[in-house]
């Protein structure tokens, strides 16, 4: 068995090791497992960007970026990044407790579905793919940390109103004004991110085949959760939301983007940007 049938194996071992032992750690706030946990997440994270560049220079680059195994690691790569960019802004560490369990389900998933591949004219292969593709799963990303940001914050503020108190390793856990200011920063910058992403697919689909929208299921809900993120983002900016709706809306937000990836792309055959084995 050779480097790149280990790499896979390899990856989602140390993503489910570096999770088990985080909630350990945290459960007996002992801070050497928690550092423990945080190495062997940063090992699969450096064997997954080893395992992305491998899919890149086995063969056609072009062909690899559209295979559905490719994209799925990009996602679960993206996330680790995204949480290590929060975490070195914001010091959030404990949301390392989601950022690897979804890490884990984007690579396994990507080496569950090797076989497929998504439809791409030639013309989204070059600038277009890294515009549409790269700024979606930035914003994406984004999104997965105002998810575990969220369920942090319902939680505890659930358990801080009914007075039901805080067991000890949710003592160690960041305030709630710190969560709320992790969705602050993942609307303001992961908004612009998915703009940009939509109306470059859309000029893309000018570009390719001479329209805009055709009512495809993904376009559809595309358009649904920009119609939702726009809402977020002018609310939170202009209006000033804080703590309980924009965390749920933004949890909503991510968890629709997750239908649509791993939903409409597999489970709806007319969809235009479906995954075919």
């Amino acid at each position: 068995m050779g480097l790149p049938e280990i790499l896979p194996i390899l990856v989602i071992g140390l993503y489910f090791l570096g999770t088990a032992f985080y909630v350990l750690g945290s459960a007996l706030r002992n801070e050497r497992i928690k550092g423990m946990a945080l190495n062997i997440a940063g090992t699969g994270f450096a064997l997954n960007a080893v395992d992305l560049a491998g899919q890149l220079l086995a063969g056609d680059a072009a062909a690899a970026i559209t295979s559905a195994r490719f994209l799925f690691s990009l996602m679960g790569f993206g996330i680790l990044v995204i949480f290590g960019l929060l975490w070195w802004r914001l010091r959030m560490r404990f949301l390392i407790v989601v950022a690897l369990p979804l890490s884990l389900i984007f690579y396994a998933t990507a080496n569950a579905t090797s076989g497929f591949k998504a439809s791409l004219p030639p013309m989204l292969s070059g600038l277009f793919f890294f515009m549409h593709i790269g700024t979606l799963f930035s914003s994406m990303a984004l999104l997965a940390m105002a998810f575990g940001a969220g369920l942090a914050f319902l939680h505890l503020e659930k358990r801080i109103k009914t007075k039901a108190g805080l067991k000890k390793f949710q003592q160690d856990m960041p305030s709630l004004d710190t969560f709320d200011r992790v969705n602050h920063w993942v609307i303001v910058i992961g908004f612009p991110l998915y703009t940009v992403g939509m109306v470059s697919g859309f000029v893309w689909a000018w570009l390719a085949a001479k329209r805009v929208f055709s009512f495809d299921p993904k376009e559809i809900l595309a358009l649904v959760m920009l119609g939702l993120y726009a809402y977020l983002f002018h609310q939170r900016l202009a209006y000033g939301w804080r703590g309980r709706k924009p965390a749920v809306m933004a949890m909503a937000v991510f968890l629709l983007m997750v239908v649509s990836m791993l939903g409409i792309n597999f489970l709806v055959p007319t969809t235009f940007h479906g995954f075919k084995a």
